[in-house]
């Protein structure tokens, strides 16, 4: 961990974690400004959706992180208030975007909600990964294995941290690999965006894809992951991570079934995507009780998550050809 204060001028103390939060949120912005539509009432959603999505995204980030801490807080108020810039779950941004561009179709200022939606993908990953960034400067994300082999004992691998006799280890650097994965879940997710959607929702379900199968292993290295106050096990990331790979391949199905009829490699993807769900599953309760064979289980758990979104992506692009041809009637 570097030095966390970038300014002190008095007794005013400004961390470099709330400079980049800031310049997060700013480039969160101007990202979805610059990809809404060209119609005037897209970019005056984006603009109504900045504020709210702030709001909401604060309350549900912190609602979650509190509902998995409890301990930490006499009640939730105390949690809403607290000045902590590590008291968040990034999930809380996800149903924060979503409330505030329902609340912009709700009147009527752009009814275009999956557009909407569309739009505000790319720069959600961006967004995320730059809060995750923000953990460069503090002492959370780390991850709950240490590393010990000489050769990945450095950054970007891994960080320097002390136990609670004070000794040094080195462990899984959770919060950089966090950016990195969601700088290229922006990327995939931009390309996907300009190149290949044609219905409304599918960028959207393309980001959620790949960012629960990034998120789904992300939260199996960290120390502080927040789980349900009656499961230790699967924690509530990862349950919405699986909840939200599904819906989005539910959605892609019936568009590609709809759009082509049934093909037979449209089962064949489903018996494998079925299969990775389950490698994913089997090799994280494998993680969870040998986390000494970690270094040799997270390969194989990083293959099944990448099945986990490229196969329900696949399903949807395999329709592609039919859509070219009929894209004018969606």
């Amino acid at each position: 961990m570097i030095e966390p204060n970038a300014f002190i001028i008095g007794k005013t103390v400004i961390p470099w974690s709330a400079i980049l939060i800031v310049f997060a949120i700013l480039a969160w912005f101007f990202f979805a400004y610059s990809f809404a539509g060209k119609e005037k009432k897209d970019r005056i959603a984006v603009l109504c959706m900045l504020p709210l999505s702030i709001l909401f995204s604060f309350f549900f980030c912190r609602l979650l992180y509190w509902y998995s801490n409890q301990s930490q807080y006499a009640s939730f108020d105390a949690a809403l208030t607290s000045r902590s810039l590590t008291a968040f779950s990034l999930l809380g941004i996800l149903p924060g975007i979503a409330l505030s561009a329902g609340l912009i179709r709700l009147v009527k200022i752009n009814d275009d909600l999956p557009g909407i939606l569309d739009t505000f993908a790319a720069p959600t990953a961006a967004l995320s990964g730059l809060f995750y960034l923000t953990c460069f400067f503090t002492s959370a994300c780390r991850g709950k294995f240490t590393v010990t082999n000489p050769a990945f004992t450095r950054f970007p691998v891994s960080v320097i941290t002390t136990d609670a006799l004070g000794n040094e280890q080195y462990r899984f650097a959770t919060f950089f690999a966090g950016f990195v994965l969601m700088s290229i879940v922006c990327a995939l997710t931009l390309l996907f965006y300009v190149k290949y959607a044609k219905k409304k929702g599918a960028t959207l379900c393309f980001f959620l894809l790949f960012y629960s199968a990034v998120q789904f292993i992300l939260e199996s290295t960290r120390y502080d992951a927040g789980y349900f106050p009656f499961n230790g096990f699967v924690s509530i990331i990862q349950i919405a991570s699986a909840a939200s790979i599904v819906g989005a391949t539910v959605f892609y199905s019936i568009t590609s079934v709809k759009r082509t009829g049934m093909r037979a490699v449209y089962p064949i993807l489903w018996i494998s995507l079925l299969l990775c769900i389950g490698a994913t599953g089997y090799l994280e309760y494998l993680v969870q009780r040998h986390g000494d064979m970690a270094g040799r289980i997270y390969p194989g758990m990083a293959l099944s998550c990448l099945g986990m979104a490229l196969i329900p992506a696949l399903i949807f692009l395999s329709s592609k050809p039919k859509l070219q041809k009929n894209e004018s009637k969606e």
